[in-house]
């Protein structure tokens, strides 16, 4: 009899947070307002994790650009039927934006090339930073909370916050369950390729989460007092670095969790690459595919990820780890 089988109560906790990982199972969970929003009414979002923010703040723009695109790439909450496409992330379509005339523009630093015109169309608020941020899960508290200030839905911020923190708290009592598992570290990383891997470490939104919720990550290592050692790879200012396949030979005891999509054509790559089949992990059944989960997203997001977490270790624990 399986571990999970066996402890109801983890069962449960485990199932709770199976549903809040999946986007269907997030709904429920967003904060809401007993009073309607005032002004600003008609918002265009230039950025698709900004977008998140406002969707989890109970708001619903009126363009982004690419719809699709936050569709398959953040996924929750879910974009409303009606969102106009305005265009490219960094060349919108000024008709558009004109035509949908809106009273805020909610733009990122990398649009600052664009702020003159932009600014003749509607104010325009600037965030995003905390993507680079040098303590990035602080400043996306921060930069929500100036968004709902924006929106006058201040108590949002706080209720969205404190949710988050929650699914923290329950993701981390559901890992110290199984503390054999709970004590090896693992890698979360994208595949690029059959060949390179996106690996997130210091500076991610990723290991911050994964900091406190209680798990290592392999490439940030820590100690007991929370001192980072030296790191098998140096992460960029977002907090990744790209890997060839070889050099996750370097982290051999950490569990692999490979954020999703995982497309046929590259799973059916990997599975035929005799280097993938190497790694310990891969032999040993460590490695399971997350759900789609954008790395800079929003809290959103990261309730997802931290959600995650735990059931992917229990995917581990009995014996499920694989690509197919």
């Amino acid at each position: 009899m399986s571990a999970t089988t066996a402890n109801p109560h983890r069962r449960r906790v485990l199932t709770a947070l199976a549903a809040l990982a999946s986007p269907s199972g997030f709904a429920a969970t967003l904060p809401r307002s007993p009073s309607p929003q005032r002004s600003p009414q008609r918002i265009v979002v230039l950025n698709w994790e900004l977008t998140e923010t406002l969707l989890a703040l109970g708001r619903a723009p009126v363009g982004i650009p690419l719809p699709d695109w936050y569709t398959s790439g953040i996924v929750a909450p879910p974009l409303p039927p009606g969102v106009a496409d305005v265009g490219l992330l960094y060349q919108p379509n000024f008709d558009v934006l004109l035509a949908l005339a809106p009273d805020l523009l909610i733009v990122t630093p990398a649009h600052a090339a664009l702020m003159t015109p932009l600014q003749r169309i509607a104010p325009t608020l600037t965030l995003g930073a905390y993507m680079s941020a040098a303590r990035p899960f602080e400043a996306l508290c921060t930069e929500t909370s100036t968004m709902a200030r924006v929106l006058d839905a201040p108590a949002r911020a706080t209720a969205l916050i404190a949710a988050t923190q929650h699914t923290f708290s329950a993701a981390a009592d559901a890992i110290q369950d199984t503390p054999r598992h709970a004590a090896r570290a693992v890698i979360v990383a994208e595949a690029l390729d059959e060949r390179h891997f996106r690996v997130y470490g210091a500076g991610s939104l990723f290991d911050a989460v994964l900091a406190r919720i209680g798990l290592r990550n392999a490439a940030n290592p820590r100690d007991a007092a929370g001192r980072t050692h030296s790191a098998p790879w140096q992460t960029n200012v977002t907090g990744s670095v790209t890997v060839a396949l070889q050099r996750l030979f370097d982290a051999p005891h950490a569990d692999i969790l490979l954020v999703g999509p995982l497309h046929a054509d590259l799973r059916a790559a990997l599975n035929a690459s005799p280097l993938w089949h190497a790694l310990p992990a891969v032999r040993e059944r460590r490695v399971t595919v997350l759900p789609v989960i954008a790395a800079f997203g929003g809290l959103v997001s990261m309730q997802r990820f931290a959600a995650a977490m735990p059931v992917a270790r229990a995917t581990l624990d009995n014996g499920g780890g694989g690509l197919a």
